[in-house]
C-alpha cells in the first residue's frame, strides 16, 4: 500500500488517548543497528549503501511486513510531499530526505511502526504509541528487531554491545522518548529549572521534531542520553519515572496558576480562542501556540469545548498536509488561509 492510496486522515495513534493523557502525548522506542561487514552509512560508498538497503529490505519483507498495512519505498521514489508528511507525522526524521541515494523506509502508516534504512545507521526501528506506553513501545520494537536478526547479522561487540555511527548510541542502541505538553511550566517560568534538572539526570530535551528542532506549541520531546552500560529494561523504567515526575511538575504549575490568577489565565485562553475563531490566515508556529492555550483552557475547565488531540491537529495544519489538501501549486498565502479555516473546522468552531 502506498501513501497515495491511504486515506487522507493522519495516523490513528495521533488522535488516540493513552496513559498519562493529556500531559503525555506519545511514547517512542527507537533502536539503532548496523550490519556486520558493511561500511556504516557515514563512510559507505554507493555500492555498500545499495547492498545494505537490499539486505535490510529483504529482512523486512520476509519477517516484518507481513500485512497490507506496511508500505516499503525507496527514498528516491518518494515525492517531497510524501517525505514531508512522514516528518510531520513523526514517522521519519527531518534529515531523512537530506540524501536520497541508498535510503529507504518501511512503515505502517496507521500504528506508528517504521524501519528506516541508511540514515545515520543501516537500520532504525521505531515504534510510537499514544500516551505513556514506554514498555509496550520497546517490546514492539524489540519484536521487530528480533525478527530482522533472523535474516541479518548486526555489528555487535561483546563488551560494548551494538555498534552505531554515533558513539552516544553504542550499547543497547535504544532511545526511549516522550512527547509532553507543558504550557503551565512554560508560563510560570519553571520550564528552565525542569530542563536543567533533566540535563543533570542524563535526559535530552528537544523540540517537536526531535534533534535540532525548536519548541513550538509548548510541546517538548525528552529522551534518555545513555545507552551504554544499561539494560533495555532499566532505560525504559527510568524514562517512565522521569516522565511521571515532569507530568507531576506540570500539574503543580497548573494549580499554582489557578490560585494566583484564574481570571488572568482564563483571559489568556479566551484571547487565543478569539484569534482562532476570527483569523483569516495563520502561520504554523502561531497556530500551534494558539491551540496550546485553547487546549490548556479545555483541560482546566475554563472553556466549554470538546477536547481534541493537539498532536493530530498540529499534523493536520502542517505545511505538507495542507498542500496535499490544496494541491502542490498552492501559494504560501493559500496555505495560511486554509490553515485558519481548517483549524476552525477541526475544533468545530
Amino acid at each position: 500500500m502506498t501513501r497515495n492510496n491511504r486515506a487522507a486522515s493522519v495516523a490513528d495513534w495521533l488522535g488516540t488517548e493513552g496513559p498519562g493523557y493529556p500531559l503525555v502525548l506519545s511514547s517512542r522506542a527507537r533502536l539503532a543497528r548496523n550490519l556486520e561487514g558493511v561500511h556504516f552509512p557515514c563512510s559507505a560508498g554507493e555500492e555498500d549503501l545499495e547492498r545494505a538497503r537490499g539486505m535490510v529490505l529483504e529482512a523486512v519483507s520476509k519477517r516484518v511486513a507481513d500485512d497490507r498495512d506496511w508500505d516499503i519505498r525507496f527514498a528516491e521514489e518518494l515525492s517531497r510531499d510524501e517525505l514531508g508528511m512522514m516528518t510531520e507525522e513523526h514517522l521519519t526524521s527531518r534529515s531523512f530526505a537530506d540524501r536520497m541515494g541508498g535510503r529507504a523506509v518501511a512503515l505502517s502508516w496507521k500504528d506508528g511502526r517504521s524501519v528506516t534504512v541508511n540514515e545515520e545507521d543501516h537500520v532504525r526501528i521505531q515504534v510510537i504509541m499514544p500516551g505513556a506506553q514506554f514498555m509496550e513501545a520497546w517490546r514492539e520494537a524489540d519484536k521487530i528487531d528480533s525478527c530482522m536478526e533472523e535474516e541479518v547479522q548486526y555489528s555487535f561487540d561483546q563488551e560494548l554491545g551494538y555498534l552505531t555511527s554515533c558513539p552516544s548510541n553504542v550499547g543497547t542502541g535504544l532511545r526511549v522518548s516522550a512527547m509532553l505538553h507543558l504550557p503551565a511550566l512554560v508560563s510560570t517560568g519553571e520550564i528552565a529549572r525542569t530542563i536543567s534538572a533533566l540535563g543533570q539526570a542524563g535526559v535530552y530535551v528537544r523540540g517537536l521534531y526531535g534533534e535540532g528542532s525548536g519548541v513550538v506549541g509548548n510541546m517538548f520531546q525528552i529522551s534518555n542520553r545513555q545507552t551504554l552500560g544499561r539494560t533495555e529494561e532499566f532505560i525504559v523504567r527510568s524514562m517512565d519515572t522521569v516522565v511521571n515526575q515532569v507530568a507531576d511538575n506540570e500539574r503543580t504549575a497548573r494549580k499554582m496558576m489557578l490560585r494566583e490568577s484564574e481570571l488572568g489565565l482564563a483571559d489568556g485562553v479566551y484571547r487565543s480562542l478569539g484569534i482562532v475563531e476570527r483569523a483569516r490566515k495563520m502561520g504554523f508556529f502561531e497556530a500551534l501556540e494558539l491551540i496550546s492555550q485553547v487546549k490548556l483552557g479545555i483541560e482546566m475547565d475554563l472553556i466549554p469545548m470538546d477536547d481534541f488531540s493537539i498532536l493530530e491537529v498540529g499534523v493536520e495544519v502542517g505545511e505538507t498536509h495542507l498542500r496535499e489538501r490544496l494541491g502542490n501549486d498552492a501559494e504560501k498565502e493559500d496555505v495560511e488561509r486554509e490553515r485558519a479555516v481548517h483549524l476552525r473546522r477541526m475544533l468545530a468552531l
